[in-house]
């Protein structure tokens, strides 16, 4: 697991004050899907969104992009805001971040909302996946995986030619390459967390689309069985992106969770 020095200074925006709340963005956006959470949570919680490493404004290092190297820098993120422990909430590689870093730095959990993610590690075939795609984007750049994900990551109605999607589009070409491709191939390294979540002990929210693609729900169910006491809330008409597919319903979930700690 990487040291404290290896992380790296992360863009962040922050609103509000009272019970800290970081939002870890997924692959490949950057903390600007969280704008609709920010606003309308930032009047009763201090809500942190940070870009991640290769991602938004955040510096793109050529290494250094393991789930637990994320979660290092948003810890010295949050010994910079002078924040001792934060709820943290991830979002589909956010949440693998977020289990990354109830692993090696629980104590600085307060609790873990998880969003549109899984607790299990890569199959061989999707580790493969991912490495061809990283070489693929070393290559040629961003634009093809940007495309592709573009026909999985929303509901069925959500109209790919809107502003809503090309807003999300435009987010994904402009990540760097040595972003995309070191944060695929450290999804594809990234270890089993299922026994990471059956012990924890902290509360715990898991929110998942309900026309979701790429995390079906079978595997939202089995991340909210895992966690004693997880509260479950799927979201209607939402895919992989239910922040900003659905962002009313999303908020909602997250401000009840949040009223309750």
């Amino acid at each position: 697991m990487p040291e404290r020095q290896t992380a790296i200074h992360l863009h962040y925006a922050e609103a509000g004050h009272g019970l800290p709340v970081v939002l870890v963005h997924g692959f490949p956006f950057d903390h600007t899907i969280w704008d609709a959470q920010m606003i309308a949570l930032g009047g009763s919680f201090r809500m942190i969104a940070p870009d991640l490493r290769g991602f938004g404004e955040s510096a793109a290092p050529e290494d250094g992009y393991t789930m637990e190297h994320f979660a290092a820098d948003i810890v010295t993120l949050l010994d910079r805001l002078g924040i001792d422990r934060a709820v943290w909430v991830g979002h589909s590689m956010g949440g693998y971040i977020t289990m990354a870093a109830l692993r090696r730095w629980p104590q600085r959990v307060r609790a873990v909302a998880f969003v549109a993610t899984h607790a299990r590690p890569d199959t061989p075939e999707k580790k493969l996946q991912r490495e061809t795609s990283a070489d693929n984007v070393t290559r040629s750049g961003v634009s093809d995986i940007a495309f592709t994900m573009m026909s999985t990551i929303f509901a069925p109605a959500v109209d790919r030619q809107g502003p809503l999607a090309q807003r999300i589009y435009d987010i994904m070409i402009q990540a760097s390459p040595a972003g995309v491709a070191g944060a695929l191939r450290g999804m594809a390294a990234r270890p089993d967390s299922r026994e990471t979540l059956r012990g924890l002990k902290i509360p715990a929210l898991v929110i998942s689309g309900a026309e979701d693609e790429l995390i079906g729900a079978e595997l939202a169910d089995e991340l909210a069985g895992l966690i004693p006491g997880a509260r479950h809330v799927v979201i209607p008409g939402a895919g992989h992106m239910p922040m900003v597919e659905q962002p009313d319903a999303t908020t909602d979930a997250l401000r009840e969770f949040l009223e309750s700690l």
